[in-house]
């Protein structure tokens, strides 16, 4: 277990490390520079664009509440003002009831010489169309004057500028009549065909493995777990993965919107929060059934019916502000699923339970990496654009590998205590098997020393041979014999009986030579022998037939006696817990545990007995 345990964390770590480096590898080629935009002006002359990428973040001029013409030099206007890019409308009317709904950004770019370049943009909300130099590069949705005639969409596009000369007039008209939170509110980028394009096909590459290492994870925990104990624990994990996998899907859009393009601008965002949503019900759900708090089922369900309600809201949210306004609440959510996931946490540390403070660990690492992104792209603060764009992600990677460790050491750990009860119960049974007939031989050939010495040794023989086949019977281990084997020990149990009945039984063998060498599971006819002995012998000459013939795939196994024999509800209660059932119970369970059959017997008062059963050819693996 110790060696299983350490092999998962290695694979956990290097699979760590290589996500790690795929994100690392997946900008390899380039690097993200921020030259902060000072007055809707951003001079590259003399910069590297082979090999970079520049992020137009800063301040653009803005006019608000018209669509100017793209040729327009805005500084020459009177209602031009400054505006933060990336970033929402309301920054320019924070304390103002009115909202600004549409208007016109620009920027201007210098360069070393003309040539094409590209223009990456990313969620612009809601609808917009951008010019360079007075033509048209790119439009997505509609630009409308209303809620009615708006179609906002969400859509990133790379597109290709013509510069004819060294500068570039990059003009965006923005509509924003739908959303809540309008304009450019995601960095756009700047760069040769070359990089943009290299850029766009890497982060797609990449987000597709993302994907896939989240989904298999996903599939491998529900598939591991569904049938177990921990199907709960692991599905509240396995949902959780593919949380994951929708939200990297959203949040690094090359791929996902690779399929779906042009969709309402609702979609994509609703589908953030849902995913967000789903992350956090499925930790709860998870730490509910890993970390149980007895008297805490009330809390439990309050919190689950909360979960519940907010995601309904999200699902049935009609319009884009309606849910951006359910949306910001999903930071409330998380502080209430939070603060019971920690004080669960600090309640198995203290208990204690193996690798919760791992728990804590993981989560704070994925709440503080959470926080970090957020504000870095909030804030537009001047970071490593991989590390801004990734924190997220590699925080949920962290978290998810160290809870998977978390429930297959508690998985391993059920298994082995199933393991060794399962074996304790069958050294139970074994011990329980005629312990009286040990005493009986023993106490035979006491009696024996005085009357016939050389029975006496005859016995003692014959009770060696019998212990000697018995005790190869390990609980410990799933050992197999022949049926050589078996019925040499028949032969001695008998040969020890008759001494004490005085040849009163026979035992007639018929099985075929060629069928002594199969591998059957010890004890299987001992038991079956002594019990036919023990409550069919009435005082008179007894017969025991042994036979063993091949059915197709399996071996029928029949032991028939002629004895005392039982009426119908003896036959039914046959295998009871009593002491005169324990040899059949014992039988019984090793049959149906391992070879799925079990003892079916025939009888009938003063004519006999007749047991059999089916035995599989490859019959109990080893």
């Amino acid at each position: 277990m110790i060696t299983r345990r350490s092999y998962r964390i290695a694979t956990s770590a290097a699979l760590f490390v290589a996500v790690t480096l795929l994100i690392l590898f997946s900008y390899s080629n380039y690097h993200i520079r921020s030259d902060q935009i000072a007055e809707g002006y951003l001079d590259l002359s003399g910069r590297d664009l082979s090999s970079t990428i520049y992020s137009l973040d800063g301040e653009w001029k803005f006019v608000p509440g018209e669509y100017v013409a793209p040729t327009t030099d805005l500084s020459s206007l009177a209602t031009v003002s400054e505006i933060k890019v990336p970033g929402s409308l309301y920054q320019l009317t924070p304390n103002k009831k009115e909202k600004i709904l549409s208007g016109t950004y620009q920027l201007k770019i210098k360069v070393d010489q003309p040539g094409i370049y590209c223009l990456k943009t990313s969620l612009v909300s809601g609808a917009y169309r951008l010019y360079c130099n007075g033509e048209l590069a790119s439009e997505v949705g509609a630009l409308g004057t209303s809620r009615a005639t708006e179609k906002s969409v969400w859509q990133p596009k790379v597109c290709l500028l013509n510069a004819k000369t060294c500068d570039l007039l990059i003009t965006v008209h923005v509509s924003n009549y739908n959303c809540r939170h309008g304009g450019l509110i995601k960095s756009l980028y700047f760069g040769t065909t070359e990089t943009i394009y290299y850029f766009q096909t890497m982060q797609t590459i990449k987000s597709a493995i993302i994907i896939g290492i989240f989904l298999g994870l996903g599939i491998y925990l529900l598939l591991l777990t569904c049938r177990n104990e921990h199907r709960k624990t692991g599905f509240g994990l396995g949902v959780f993965c593919m949380g994951s996998a929708l939200l990297e899907g959203l949040l690094d859009e090359n791929l996902f919107f690779y399929f779906f393009k042009d969709l309402p601008l609702i979609i994509p965002m609703k589908g953030q929060f849902i995913a967000c949503t789903i992350l956090i019900t499925s930790v709860f759900y998870f730490y509910k059934h890993i970390y149980p708090i007895p008297k805490w089922k009330k809390i439990y369900l309050a919190v689950e019916i909360l979960n519940i309600i907010y995601l309904a809201l999200l699902v049935l949210a009609p319009s884009y502000a309606l849910m951006s306004v359910v949306g910001d609440f999903c930071t409330v959510l998380l502080v209430v699923n939070l603060i019971p996931h920690l004080i669960q946490i600090i309640y198995a540390i203290k208990r204690p339970q193996s690798y919760a403070w791992i728990s804590l660990l993981s989560i704070l690492v994925l709440f503080v990496l959470a926080c970090l992104q957020f504000y870095f792209v909030d804030t537009g603060k001047s970071v490593l654009f991989y590390v801004r764009e990734n924190l997220f992600i590699i925080g949920i990677l962290f978290f998810l590998l160290c809870q998977i460790n978390i429930l297959l050491t508690d998985v391993d750990r059920a298994y082995q205590n199933a393991k060794l009860a399962d074996s304790m119960e069958i050294a139970y049974l074994q011990a329980q098997i005629s312990p009286h007939f040990m005493f009986n031989t023993l106490n035979n050939v006491s009696y024996l020393m005085t009357k016939d010495v050389s029975k006496a040794q005859t016995l003692l023989l014959q009770f060696c041979e019998f212990l000697k086949v018995k005790h190869k019977f390990d609980y410990r281990k799933q050992v197999l014999y022949t049926l050589a084997e078996e019925l040499d020990f028949l032969k001695s149990y008998v040969a020890i009986e008759n001494i004490r009945l005085h040849d009163a039984i026979t035992l007639l063998i018929h099985v075929e030579d060629s069928v002594k060498s199969v591998k059957v599971m010890p004890l299987i006819l001992q038991p079956l022998v002594e019990n036919a002995i023990k409550h069919g012998y009435d005082s008179k000459p007894m017969t025991i037939e042994i036979s063993v013939t091949q059915v197709q795939d399996a071996y029928q196994f029949t032991v028939k006696d002629n004895g005392r024999g039982m009426n119908e509800m003896q036959v039914r209660n046959i295998g009871g817990t009593g002491s005169k059932g324990v040899g059949i119970s014992n039988i019984n369970y090793r049959l149906e545990k391992y070879c799925g059959e079990k003892l079916h017997f025939e009888s009938s008062p003063g004519v006999g007995t007749t047991i059999h059963f089916r035995y599989a050819k490859e019959g109990w693996q080893v």
